[in-house]
């Protein structure tokens, strides 16, 4: 029988063993599929006009789900070979040489993973046409986006797929090549050596994830580049989660077996025990389960963030049904006989004046305002438009943002969704005067129209701005809110034609929103897909351990059976054994999505604290219910003989 042949044979009678992890394989394999698709779907790239509106967000979550697959994969692998060391022991004592089981090996790993490839493929898509239906919900497009198959996402996804599944078939050869007959037949039996304390190591593992931290919590603060401190943390927590478990957590576990008033109580004897001998083995899965969990929880309540904030946002980049740029007051009449005479009832107007003034900073070279133009006016008319508006929490906000006569608030402009800059305490110039930047805030205020939605804005107190104001060409702005507000393009064209310049002048609502929008409604859709895959993950590995621990336990609990522990006793080392298992990992991934989710807010300059809690919260619930499933399965597979 050749390589193949048995290599087949080893797949079909080891599909059981498997099972979670193809389909984990499969699910990634169709997610990407539709990821990538969205860049080759021309229609959907015509239909949203700018292609990174949809391209950028699919290739960045394609990017992040390759990278995690990955390392799941490579640690999967791993475990199904230690689970299969007796067997390639007992083929080489049959006198099968090592290169011949190892080219077994290497081809039933390809094979799975062609079998992936193939059911992923045809289940992505399968299922690509409901994919860009709900995609396009998300983007509220009314178009209905047709039924095709790229040929180049296919043919990126094999080479993508296919060379991770190469490369750990080579893996798989290579191990088996070089292994010892008597330590493949002997490694069942292998028991667990007490690991090495390394203070070192303990105390850097803690002091990269403090380090991590802090930079991610101040890079607005020390004026950083976003995505050098992105990479930067993000290497320095993954370090250092990788020496928590490796070298601290070992140093905690060996202080509690030292500790007689904590161990010699229950069955903490035989939970921490099994742990503490087990952490040498365990640290990467444990790492690992740390950082898909960070993941899961960040991709969860990221996306639920920005689908709170693409809906926030719509009123700093839409505050009104229209608006025009006008203070004569025979403009003004003519615009509201034309709204009478028009399907739509007026409810209100709102004027704000301002004028375009020159921001010099003074005490930092920053590159914040174009040309150094910016939209200056009053806190008065802020107070106003908030008012009119009636903005939530605006209170409070008018309460923070107002200035004293040396002060200037710094108002993020409508065009821009997140901004990384903080000028807060920042000193500027304008026209002779040196002013304080009191707050960096963004609230609506002209709205993304074309001629005012790319410049900041800056509020002075109402005196000096009465006093600046003599020497300049005051703007009114005209905001109007009318009802039907969403079919008021016809009555946008007519009040176009009365305004002088009206064409330039006159914005409707449609015309206000930006194409970035949009971006993060694929963020907030692509998001939640992400953070099932990332929890499919976590559940994989974390069941890989259990039931490599559960294997290696069988024996010894049988013994504690027969020497008098009961079933429920032992059930409860196993709950405690599992509990801390998840505990740590758990605890660690929810502190790290924590800091990531810190970070968003610091570049939007707005609070996701509710959606955090309810992306912690769906994914406590959910793994508690996982914990206590594992938790019988365990105690079944170790208890019954």
């Amino acid at each position: 029988m050749n390589s193949f042949k048995i290599a087949y044979k080893l797949l079909k009678n080891n599909l059981n063993i498997y099972g979670l992890y193809l389909i984990v394989l499969v699910v990634t394999v169709a997610t990407y599929y539709n990821f990538i698709s969205i860049q080759y779907n021309d229609t959907f790239v015509q239909l949203t006009k700018r292609l990174q509106s949809a391209v950028i967000p699919s290739m960045t979550c394609g990017f992040v789900l390759i990278c995690t697959v990955a390392f799941f994969m490579w640690h999967a692998n791993g475990f199904f070979f230690k689970q299969r060391q007796k067997e390639t022991g007992l083929y080489m004592l049959m006198g099968i040489s090592s290169s011949k089981i190892g080219r077994v090996f290497a081809i039933e790993s390809m094979l799975l993973g062609g079998l992936s490839l193939l059911i992923g493929l045809s289940i992505g898509i399968l299922f690509s046409k409901f994919f860009f239906i709900l995609l396009g919900k998300v983007m509220y497009l009314e178009v209905e986006l047709p039924f095709t198959v790229a040929p180049k996402a296919i043919l990126q996804l094999v080479i993508v797929f296919g060379t991770l599944f190469v490369v750990l078939g080579f893996k798989n050869y290579n191990v088996v090549r070089r292994s010892q007959l008597i330590n493949m037949i002997h490694a069942a039996k292998a028991k667990p050596s007490i690991p090495k304390l390394n203070y070192k190591k303990g105390i850097l593992g803690i002091l990269l994830i403090a380090v991590g931290y802090m930079i991610a919590s101040n890079f607005k603060r020390w004026d950083l580049d976003l995505m050098t401190t992105s990479m930067i943390t993000l290497v320095l927590v993954s370090f250092g989660t990788y020496f928590f478990f490796g070298s601290f957590l070992t140093i905690i576990f060996s202080k509690l077996t030292k500790s007689k008033n904590m161990i010699y109580k229950d069955v903490r004897l035989v939970s921490i025990s099994n742990i503490f001998f087990r952490l040498k083995a365990n640290y990467r899965s444990l790492a690992m389960t740390a950082i898909l969990a960070a993941a899961t929880v960040t991709a969860c309540s990221i996306s639920l963030s920005f689908k709170q904030y693409a809906e926030d946002h719509e009123m700093i980049e839409a505050p009104y049904s229209l608006s025009y740029e006008s203070n004569d007051k025979n403009t003004k009449d003519k615009v509201r006989v034309t709204i009478a005479a028009s399907a739509h009832e007026l409810i209100g107007v709102n004027e704000v004046n301002f004028f375009i003034g020159n921001i010099e900073y003074v005490s930092k070279v920053k590159k914040v305002d174009y040309n150094n133009e910016a939209i200056i006016t009053s806190y008065s008319q802020i107070q106003k438009t908030l008012e009119f508006l009636k903005y939530k929490n605006r209170k409070s906000i008018l309460k923070q943002i107002k200035p004293r006569e040396n002060e200037i608030t710094f108002i993020l402009n409508a065009n821009t969704m997140a901004a990384p800059i903080n000028v807060k305490g920042d000193k500027i110039r304008l026209d002779r005067n040196t002013y304080y930047i009191k707050e960096n805030i963004q609230v609506p205020f002209t709205g993304n129209v074309a001629k005012f939605g790319k410049k900041n804005i800056y509020v002075l107190h109402d005196r000096e701005y009465e006093k600046l104001k003599t020497n300049v060409s005051e703007i009114t702005l005209n905001g109007i809110q009318i009802t039907g507000q969403e079919d008021s393009e016809k009555l946008v064209k007519n009040i176009a034609k009365i305004v002088p310049d009206g064409l330039a002048k006159v914005s409707g609502y449609v015309k206000q929103y930006i194409w970035e929008y949009y971006a993060l409604e694929i963020f907030f859709f692509l998001g939640l897909i992400m953070s099932i895959v990332f929890m499919l993950a976590t559940f994989s590995t974390i069941y890989f351990k259990i039931l490599n621990d559960a294997l290696m336990d069988r024996e010894q609990y049988i013994m504690l059976k027969k020497i008098g522990m009961s079933k429920k006793e032992i059930q409860k080392s196993i709950y405690l054994q599992i509990g801390v298992a998840f505990l740590f990992p758990v605890i660690l991934g929810i502190i790290h999505s924590v800091v990531a989710i810190n970070m968003l807010e610091e570049i939007m300059n707005v609070s996701f604290v509710l959606q955090m809690m309810y992306g912690i919260g769906l994914f406590v619930s959910i793994m508690i219910v996982f914990y206590v499933k594992i938790s019988k399965n365990y105690t079944k597979l170790v208890y019954e003989e």
